[in-house]
């Protein structure tokens, strides 16, 4: 995610998985132009290669979410709207609801054809609130985002609520 706004009034985050998203598509696009490349010669070549585009067009469609958290004392309330292919939605929380930013791990271990085992740490930001933890993202990330998603969240909580209201908002 990334910070678009930090007033003391407003605190807006968004996430747009351009990579993910872009990755997918060469993908598609690289696996159906081997499909029409090989459509004259061999069908279950074809198929297969066919198969794996709408396996990435699938990943596609449930992973590749247009993210907006907007924290608002002056609607004293939190917003998350999210939008992929497989639809939109929004939730509304009461900013009394929330009690700090969190940062939530998975970690996943395989092993290798030859044996060795290798393991990957991956991260988001959660919202832990008096009804339960609520992510702000389905999708966990490697890297330092979360970390930095969830400082700016808790320094946005901080700010006492008088300095926040009434002041005019500004992109950062």
């Amino acid at each position: 995610m990334q910070v678009i706004q930090d007033t003391p009034a407003r605190l807006v985050l968004e996430d747009r998985p351009w990579l993910l998203g872009s990755v997918l598509i060469i993908g598609i696009l690289v696996l159906l132009a081997l499909a029409l490349a090989l459509s004259g010669e061999t069908l279950w070549l074809t198929a297969g290669f066919g198969l794996a585009a709408a396996l990435l067009a699938v990943c596609f469609a449930v992973f590749v979410q247009h993210v907006i958290v907007i924290f608002d004392r002056d609607a004293e309330a939190l917003v998350i709207r999210s939008r992929s292919l497989m639809g939109q939605g929004e939730r509304t929380i009461a900013l009394s609801d929330i009690i700090a930013a969190e940062v939530e791990t998975s970690r996943s271990t395989s092993t290798t054809n030859t044996g060795s085992r290798t393991s990957s740490i991956t991260h988001r930001a959660v919202l832990a609130t008096r009804s339960g933890p609520i992510p702000l993202t389905d999708i966990f990330s490697s890297g330092s985002g979360a970390e930095i998603d969830a400082a700016a969240i808790n320094r946005w909580l901080r700010v006492p609520a008088a300095e926040g209201k009434g002041q005019s908002s500004r992109l950062t």
